[in-house]
């Protein structure tokens, strides 16, 4: 059972590009189970390529690319856990106990590694990631640790030692590079770990649980330009948005065993390995913290609609009183049909109304 769980663990965490204040809503699917173009067996990377195409790893089987629709434009013959792709199109995977370096038509360039516990061997490699000089980091885990590499695949450097303590690590799934900082989701203790590029512990978020700051099972982390982070908890079935420090922002819920993500072009891409398929959700205009607030408003259960008015993440009478109040800020400042909770298309006494029966 560990095995398959490890298996189905398996991330694409790439750049996730958002605005700090910016959240997502909408979300549309495509995909489902099969083995014909489109359909999806297994599902356990993803990653995006600068033209915002979409490639989707299926379980040591096969690449899929589409476009950022969803429209199917070809396949790899590629068997990766994850995937990343670089600024050129090439693609690097993760493949049995190496990683393989692709061109964009997919043929294979170079294999780096094989099984071991030596510098440069690896053991059950999962997620991978590139920072902005191609240099690459792995995610080796069943040897508990991360490996990186330079874009010729010379060993540089590796970091973490099993067990639960800052720094260590306990089954590493998904990693991210974000400016100066790599992210690693440790899986196996329930948590995110942030590192400098040469492995510096710098701290660290999670435990075992269903609170905001909880996961069962972190298997996937990925980046925004702004420094938000994302992480897909499995067997929780959401994922969960933090700023830079970890400050606890939004949740997107009712995901099917989220396995790996990735946003390009204003778009948030999940892959739901449980009903095979890929969620696509539309980034909204971010919304600026009402006057007198810190945060800025969130759809706390990401129906489109922005109840939580001081952004504290909880809906309550302080919500009402705030948007009484600023019914002619909103107008100015934000979308109507963000706040338009009865959907009449203005803002007015009706909508507190129907904010106050939502508590």
């Amino acid at each position: 059972m560990k095995k398959l769980v490890m298996i189905l663990a398996l991330v694409g965490a790439l750049s996730l590009v958002s605005i700090a204040s910016a959240q997502f809503t909408s979300p549309q699917t495509w995909g489902s189970f099969g083995n014909d173009e489109g359909q999806f067996y297994g599902m356990s990377g993803i990653a995006t390529d600068t033209s915002g195409n979409i490639y989707v790893a299926e379980l040591d089987n096969r690449v899929q690319k589409f476009s950022g629709n969803g429209e199917y434009i070809t396949e790899f013959n590629i068997s990766a856990r994850d995937i990343a792709i670089d600024s050129v199109g090439n693609i690097y995977a993760t493949v049995n106990d190496s990683i393989q370096k692709f061109n964009s038509a997919g043929t294979r360039l170079n294999t780096w590694g094989s099984t071991g516990t030596e510098n440069g061997y690896f053991n059950f490699p999962t997620g991978i990631a590139l920072d902005s000089s191609g240099n690459i980091y792995v995610s080796d885990m069943e040897n508990n640790r991360i490996q990186k590499l330079d874009s010729s695949g010379s060993y540089l450097t590796s970091w973490g030692t099993p067990g639960s303590g800052n720094g260590n690590l306990k089954l590493p799934a998904g990693i991210t590079v974000s400016g100066n900082y790599v992210y690693v989701a440790d899986m196996g203790n329930y948590r995110i770990q942030k590192f400098d590029l040469d492995g510096n512990y710098v701290s660290s978020l999670g435990s075992k649980g269903t609170g905001n700051t909880q996961f069962n099972s972190s298997i996937a982390v990925a980046n925004s330009s702004s420094g938000n982070i994302c992480v897909a908890d499995y067997y929780n079935n959401r994922v969960i948005e933090y700023d830079s420090n970890f400050s606890y922002l939004t949740q997107y819920t009712g995901l099917s065993y989220p396995t790996a993500l990735v946003v390009t072009n204003d778009n948030l891409y999940v892959l739901a390995s449980g009903d095979y398929q890929v969620y696509q959700y539309n980034t909204i205009t971010a919304i600026p913290p009402f006057p007198g607030c810190t945060y800025p408003p969130k759809d706390l259960d990401n129906d489109g609609l922005f109840e939580d008015i001081n952004g504290n993440g909880v809906l309550d009478f302080n919500d009402v009183v705030k948007y009484s109040a600023k019914m002619n800020w909103i107008k100015e400042n934000a979308l109507v049909a963000f706040f338009d909770f009865n959907n009449n298309g203005s803002i007015d006494f009706n909508d507190v109304v129907k904010l106050y029966v939502k508590i």
